[in-house]
């Protein structure tokens, strides 16, 4: 069996993150794909017998009209992609990818799956709104990260929650945790790092440090936060692919998000011991955490709940502690053989329906 994947590319983010892991997986079973619109190789491993073809398709549009032309361009050129590598089965992950991938899938006569990686009111488009609830049905099934997302699509027929997986294989060594706070994230506003920054700061606790990894937009404004609040012990590391080891090394783990599809780095972080606070945003952190079990729930959006739940923490080694033994469950729950497991169902339920018809 032949699996094709397409996103838009395989940056640092969460969804390139999953297609990296689903891809390496089922690479050990059958032959698979990865065609991404963007001209830029993988920010994670990739195992050597996966096939990704780089279209170089991304380019920014001046207009509506340039939108559109740029649009059928695209389509173009993934069904000519669908054709000659005549897949069974079609995997598109992300918004817009999806739809491309829908009406290319179609025209190519393929099946295809999509995979919505963020909250369906991202956006705040009703153009896209529109076109999705036009596209989507279209499509064999739509997966879905969280169930609160889920009530979202009541306009598709197919559609199925699966959360993403975690593979942390080599990480299981114990290291000495240190007295750090560590948030993980692109650097724009949906992220809420400079919340995080002032909670941490208010606490004013000069033996623990702040460590952000990632990069984006909004660094320029963060080290200006973090200039005017003189504070010494807050550092913006950039992207890493040492992620593990900094959730390894970190006490606590922080998600200040307004708004998540799925928060990978959330279970990566439990999955490693770290303590973790998070916003109760939607959506996906009420769905992982158990609030005083595993983890701590803040009112969303409520800096100084925050900040209180950053003193409880510090203050308090034996309740980190107890949450991190707690944490550690995540790695089965999200282990990438079970998720994988459910992927696989859903693919051999898509390609039984070209068997009976």
């Amino acid at each position: 069996m032949k699996l094709l994947f397409v996103i838009s590319s395989l940056s640092s983010g969460g969804a390139e993150r999953v297609v990296s892991l689903l891809a390496n997986h089922f690479v050990q079973r059958y032959e698979v794909v990865i065609v991404t619109l963007s001209s830029t190789s993988s920010f994670y491993s990739l195992d050597e017998k996966i096939k990704h073809i780089k279209l170089d398709l991304l380019k920014d549009s001046k207009h509506i009209f340039e939108t559109i032309e740029n649009s059928l361009w695209r389509i173009r050129r993934l069904v000519e992609v669908f054709k000659k590598e005549n897949p069974d089965l079609i995997i598109s992950f992300m918004t817009h990818t999806n739809i491309l991938s829908t009406i290319a899938s179609k025209i190519a006569g393929k099946r295809v799956i999509i995979s919505e990686r963020i909250a369906y009111d991202y956006y705040g488009s009703k153009v896209v709104n529109i076109v999705r609830r036009l596209i989507y049905p279209w499509s064999d099934a739509l997966m879905t990260q969280t169930y609160a997302d889920l009530q979202n699509y009541d306009f598709m027929k197919h559609v199925q929650v699966i959360y993403n997986p975690l593979d942390i294989k080599g990480y299981d060594k114990t290291i000495e945790r240190e007295k750090i706070v560590l948030g993980v994230g692109r650097l724009d506003q949906q992220k809420g790092f400079d919340k995080l920054i002032k909670a941490f700061h208010q606490v004013g606790r000069d033996d623990w440090r702040l460590v952000i990894a990632g990069e984006g937009a909004e660094r320029e404004r963060l080290e200006r936060l973090i200039y005017h609040l003189g504070a010494k012990n807050i550092e913006l590391i950039g992207r890493t692919q040492e992620i593990f080891r900094w959730y390894q090394q970190a006490s606590i783990f922080v998600l200040s998000s307004k708004r998540e599809g799925f928060p990978n780095v959330l279970i990566e972080a439990m999955a490693l011991g770290c303590a973790v606070v998070s916003f109760d945003c939607p959506y996906g952190p009420n769905e992982i955490i158990q609030d005083g079990v595993n983890g701590l729930l803040v009112e969303d959006q409520n800096s100084k709940a925050l900040t209180e739940a950053l003193q409880r923490l510090m203050d308090d080694q034996r309740l980190r502690e107890r949450l991190s033994r707690e944490a550690f469950k995540v790695r089965e729950i999200y282990h990438i053989e079970k998720i994988a497991g459910v992927w696989e169902e859903v693919i051999q339920q898509s390609l039984g329906k070209v068997n009976s018809e």
